[in-house]
């Protein structure tokens, strides 16, 4: 009998093809390995890797910076172990181990007291509390005047609606972040660098209220 010719047979095999393609699409994750990278007297640091498999999207070995302290209860989740929060993530295709990503990654993590931690990625977070919350500042809060625009799809404000501001910090304009310091009392000042600012200027960025809220003061050549 032709396979064409029945209706039911065509079902079958449709139903098959379906389930055959949904198992291709499934998607893995794996966990790799893991190294703590600082274990001080108030919290710890450490990376976890995973191997994680998005059919068609991505394939490969992605990494978690967990953060542990006694504020930080929680039940966990796939990517995140009970008892800590994630403070950053990233690809690491072709690491071969926790240690090697952890050591890459690790300078961008300021311990600045017992409690204090801060992380710089595209911004600045910082906790103040043993990595019980997180205060941010990210150079998209700038004022437009200060900023050198880079090239943006049409889609984007002010041709398009969307919010498009992290494209000035994209590739070579990302952000760098120096002089960070903090202290129990609420403080916490950095410096901040990048080819997106007019002028060749850096940025100070202050903040007296735990990051509540910031101050920004441009230095440098105009």
């Amino acid at each position: 009998m032709n396979i064409s010719s029945s209706p039911r047979l065509m079902s079958l095999a449709t139903a098959i093809l379906s389930v055959s393609l949904l198992a291709s699409c499934k998607v893995t994750k794996e966990r790799l390995d893991e190294a703590v990278f600082y274990d001080g007297p108030h919290f710890r640091l450490k990376l976890v890797r995973y191997y994680e498999n998005y059919p068609l999207h991505y394939s490969g070995e992605v990494f978690r910076i967990q953060c542990s302290s006694a504020r930080t209860a929680n039940p966990g989740t796939e990517m995140q172990d009970p008892g800590w929060v994630m403070t950053g993530s990233g690809a690491a295709i072709g690491s071969k181990s926790a240690k090697e990503v952890a050591e890459r990654e690790g300078h961008n993590y300021h311990v600045l007291g017992e409690d204090i931690l801060a992380w710089t990625g595209n911004g600045v977070n910082v906790s103040f509390d043993a990595c019980g919350g997180f205060q941010s500042w990210y150079p998209t809060a700038l004022p437009a005047d200060l900023i050198v625009p880079a090239e943006k799809p049409d889609y984007c404000a002010p041709k398009g609606k969307a919010d498009c501001r992290h494209y000035d910090f994209l590739g070579d304009r990302a952000p760098s972040f120096e002089a960070i310091r903090a202290n129990a009392q609420g403080t916490v000042s950095f410096l901040v660098r990048s080819k997106a600012f007019k002028g060749n200027r850096a940025m100070r960025v202050q903040s007296s209220d735990y990051g509540k809220t910031w101050t920004v003061t441009a230095v440098g050549q105009q």
